[in-house]
């Protein structure tokens, strides 16, 4: 089951990620943040992997996708300020077919903030389990 304050997380994460707002996304994410993937992990810098967002976002449409949509997020909570959390993601097929289907995980971390009732949650892990398709 997932938690308001996580589905909310997402939600902005996601309408973020589809208009491109690099403000909102760069909130989302700690300074420096870990990313991996099956070559591996590497620590990001927040303002480095803002600027590659565009070039990303170009990448998905010349593979012929469209924006992803969120279609669930599993939370697991780790202790009082971390979860984890696995979404799974569909890119339509621009020229149709069935869509492509990702799964990332996020290790979030909700830093207590006075000027914010609940906390406030960032991305410090993003896990990307599979590539785009060839």
């Amino acid at each position: 089951m997932t938690s308001s304050p996580i589905r909310q997380f997402f939600a902005t994460f996601s309408a973020a990620s589809d208009s491109l707002d690099l403000d909102v996304l760069g909130r989302l994410f700690a300074d420096p943040f870990l990313s991996a993937d099956a070559s591996g992990s590497r620590p990001v810098p927040r303002a480095a992997f803002l600027q590659a967002l565009p070039r990303r976002a170009q990448m998905f449409a010349d593979a012929g996708l469209g924006s992803a949509l969120l279609e669930s997020v599993a939370e697991t909570r780790l202790d009082e300020h971390y979860v984890l959390a696995r979404t799974e993601w569909s890119l339509p097929r621009l020229a149709g077919g069935d869509p492509v289907r990702l799964t990332s995980s996020f290790l979030l971390h909700e830093e207590d903030r006075p000027q914010r009732e609940g906390g406030e949650w960032q991305i410090v892990l993003y896990l990307n389990h599979q590539g785009l398709p060839s």
